[in-house]
């Protein structure tokens, strides 16, 4: 018979959703909607939730703490995936949400900051933090006792000064929570679109972040001619200057070589962002 298509997509399964974002923006827009939502999770609280909880053949030993727990994090799903919809439905409904089904520079100059867009797209890690994300997780496994990557001596020794340099330049292990991506609408990688993904929202196993989503996002800077964005910045809470710019970049293109070894290709376009890129804020990625 061959494959029958679903008429209709109505599952989502989430890689991404701000969900803080998507609350404040129904509150604004129509507050009575997100008080709605949460009344009727909390009345599920109250009512189905506890019930079917104490009936689980599962120990759960703790108490009501632990039950408590369970029963907020039920609630806190059930809450950001209904304001989702809602605020989703909303936006669709108020022609709100602008479309495209091609990525060209024609469409890139029909952009505004601030659109709020929904596209289907490939999503990469930039080969940039692909690269520092797997040293780091390797300089983290040679330490490690029965590791098939431990290291010793000398060796062990340059990998971990290697691994503080670039602890550094990603912002302290503190600051490791943010995934850079390259979003190629339609298999279209020109104009580049890079995002950032905040790990708080993350709904899905970071290994995930490769492959084609749904995106919904809001436009947050769009390229002139001159402008640059460097990949990665290092002295933080101010503009970057040349100075800068022109540092980081000549050690990020001392990557370029050991980059090969991990058959990770990196190029001056993936060190240097330039015109005619397109800078999105993300809201939700799901397929």
């Amino acid at each position: 018979m061959g494959y029958k298509r679903p008429k209709y997509h109505l599952h989502r399964e989430f890689l991404y959703l701000n969900h803080d974002t998507i609350v404040n923006s129904l509150s604004a827009m129509e507050a009575g909607k997100i008080d709605e939502i949460i009344q009727k999770a909390n009345e599920a609280r109250e009512g189905g939730f506890a019930g079917s909880i104490a009936a689980w053949p599962v120990d759960v030993s703790g108490g009501k703490k632990k039950t408590a727990n369970i029963e907020e994090e039920m609630v806190r799903t059930r809450t950001i995936f209904s304001a989702f919809d809602a605020w989703y439905r909303y936006l669709s409904e108020g022609d709100a949400i602008g479309r495209f089904d091609a990525w060209d520079t024609k469409v890139r100059e029909e952009l505004s900051v601030g659109d709020t867009i929904e596209f289907e797209g490939r999503l990469a890690l930039t080969p940039v933090h692909l690269v520092l994300r797997t040293f780091l997780n390797l300089a983290e496994q040679a330490e490690l006792p029965g590791s098939v990557f431990q290291q010793k001596g000398e060796e062990l020794k340059q990998t971990k000064q290697i691994a503080r340099m670039m602890q550094v330049w990603l912002g302290g292990k503190d600051a490791r929570t943010h995934f850079p991506v390259y979003i190629a609408p339609y298999e279209t990688d020109s104009p580049r679109i890079l995002a950032k993904l905040d790990e708080r929202y993350m709904l899905s196993p970071k290994e995930g972040i490769n492959g084609i989503y749904r995106v919904i996002a809001q436009v947050d800077e769009i390229l002139r001619p001159g402008d640059t964005i460097s990949a990665l910045r290092v002295i933080r809470d101010v503009p970057p200057t040349a100075m800068e710019v022109q540092t980081v970049n000549q050690a990020i293109t001392n990557l370029i070589d050991p980059a090969k070894d991990m058959g990770v290709n990196i190029t001056p376009e993936d060190i240097t962002v330039e015109y005619p890129a397109v800078m999105l804020r993300p809201i939700a990625v799901y397929r």
